[in-house]
């Protein structure tokens, strides 16, 4: 299977450890990953309040890159996945819109048609790959290793985009932990925000809004969380420390990418995987 990837931003700066993982997982599982290395950064969520055009016209490009391969656009980064359908779907309901960023899109050689289906890594296991290939490819049964599931909210919200008629019945995760050998943890905040956008205004709001998620899955009994969102991830670990000192309680929780906690059950080492890049040192009992 062949697809247009798209690491984002983060995973080529900030988290840099999540591109090498679903490098080094994607290998195992056959995946053939072209990326697109002259594409921008999606405008996270900020660039659209500002200049909706240019938002338009940014992610456009990308998603014309990937049609011009004639490849699906496989993204590693809920903020991402979200722009993208949000693009599709303006673009799809304006055709005078989409007529006016195809002309922007024709100096570049490029036209955008919206036929690109946008999938995220976390699908492409699912749907893609299957259940049945990933028992194949479990070398290391992650038994006995409890596990919050960490969603986020742009890739449950809005539901329309994703298929939910609620997004709280998001069970994906869930789904592939139970694959890879791990218990699910149930808690509150799962399918919550973990505050990112507001940490350049207020940090506070960041770090009393995930406090209390990663507080309710240690609560629950979790060892670890995991995310498909690298977003999610810099709150969840960067900011640990500021979290347990608003607490005034310990947390210690590792924040797994997801293709880490993947890349643990098909054999990869920790070292393989740069857990060790983490904030929150990661130690499992596995």
């Amino acid at each position: 299977m062949k697809f247009a990837y798209y690491p984002g931003c983060s995973a080529q700066s900030t988290c840099k450890e999540l591109n090498v993982s679903t490098r080094l997982v994607a290998a195992r599982l056959g995946l053939e990953l072209v990326e697109l290395h002259s594409a921008t950064c999606t405008g996270s969520r900020e660039l659209r309040a500002v200049d909706p055009e240019l938002f338009l016209a940014l992610n456009a490009r990308i998603l014309a890159m990937a049609e011009q391969d004639d490849l699906p656009l496989m993204t590693i980064c809920n903020t991402c996945t979200l722009n993208f359908f949000d693009t599709q779907k303006a673009l799809r309901d304006d055709p005078e819109q989409r007529d006016r960023v195809n002309e922007v899109l024709s100096e570049m050689g490029l036209s955008y048609t919206g036929k690109t289906r946008v999938t995220h890594f976390l699908w492409v296991l699912l749907e893609d790959v299957g259940a049945d290939r990933l028992k194949e490819l479990v070398a290391r049964p992650l038994a006995g290793l409890k596990v919050g599931a960490y969603y986020g909210c742009h890739i449950v919200r809005p539901p329309k985009h994703f298929g939910f008629f609620d997004s709280r019945n998001a069970r994906s995760i869930e789904t592939l932990n139970g694959i890879l050998g791990c218990d699910s943890i149930d808690y509150d905040g799962r399918v919550e925000c973990c505050g990112f956008h507001t940490t350049a205004g207020d940090e506070d709001v960041a770090i009393k809004l995930s406090g209390r998620h990663v507080k309710s899955a240690r609560d629950g009994g979790a060892k670890a969380m995991v995310t498909p969102c690298p977003l999610c991830h810099t709150v969840l670990d960067t900011l640990q420390g500021e979290m347990e000192r608003d607490l005034g309680e310990k947390l210690a929780m590792p924040i797994l990418h997801l293709p880490q906690l993947v890349g643990l059950a098909m054999g990869l080492t920790p070292e393989q995987l740069q857990l060790s890049k983490h904030m929150v040192p990661v130690e499992l009992r596995l």
